[in-house]
């Protein structure tokens, strides 16, 4: 994806700041999409978690609300405006993220199984660090890392969660683990004529 105008410097090439799935459903921001800096840019960057849609709601994208109410999700209210990038869904009722807030509402549910990691080893240039979230996503039954999560002070964690949810783990040897925007699962289904 080429880098679109009107993002800050070296996330406007991610795709979780311009697409969400909400159930199946893939849903885009408008062409004319160009919000400015954070937090207007992270209007699209919610989670979707089983049947919870998880941002911080007062900037979430009016079609990505009504998408979560046409699927029966409940809103959950976090500070964290990146929550996509911030966690990374593991199947259905379960979450990997190192921020304390998304962690804790999640955990208040009752229902998604939480590991919460430290901070940071993930890069994000021009940026100190990136998000853990922003370089993975589940694709099948495999969890993507773009990068080595054993890279990660809590790799080994993180693989043991994701397998003991009877997923797969792929992940680059020896590569730093790199924030592209998070990897987004669509699949496209078309009859041939």
């Amino acid at each position: 994806m080429s880098p679109a105008p009107g993002f800050s410097p070296g996330v406007g090439d991610h795709a979780d700041l311009r697409f969400i799935s909400v159930r199946g459903e893939l849903l885009s921001a408008p062409a004319d999409f160009a919000p400015g800096s954070y937090p207007g840019e992270a209007a699209w960057c919610a989670l979707v978690l089983g049947n919870y849609l998880v941002h911080r709601l007062d900037i979430t994208a009016p079609q990505v609300l009504d998408a979560a109410r046409a699927h029966g999700l409940r809103a959950v209210n976090v500070s964290q405006g990146y929550a996509r990038c911030s966690a990374l869904p593991v199947g259905e009722g379960a979450v990997i993220t190192a921020d304390r807030g998304i962690a804790s509402a999640l955990r208040d549910l009752g229902d998604v199984e939480v590991l919460e990691i430290r901070p940071g080893f993930v890069s994000l240039p021009p940026y100190e660090t990136g998000f853990l979230g922003g370089c993975a996503g589940q694709a099948g039954d495999t969890v993507y890392f773009n990068g080595d999560i054993l890279l990660h002070p809590d790799g080994e964690s993180v693989c043991r969660f994701i397998r003991d949810r009877g997923l797969e783990v792929f992940s680059v040897p020896g590569a730093p683990l790199r924030d592209i925007g998070s990897i987004i699962e669509y699949r496209c289904i078309y009859e041939r004529t």
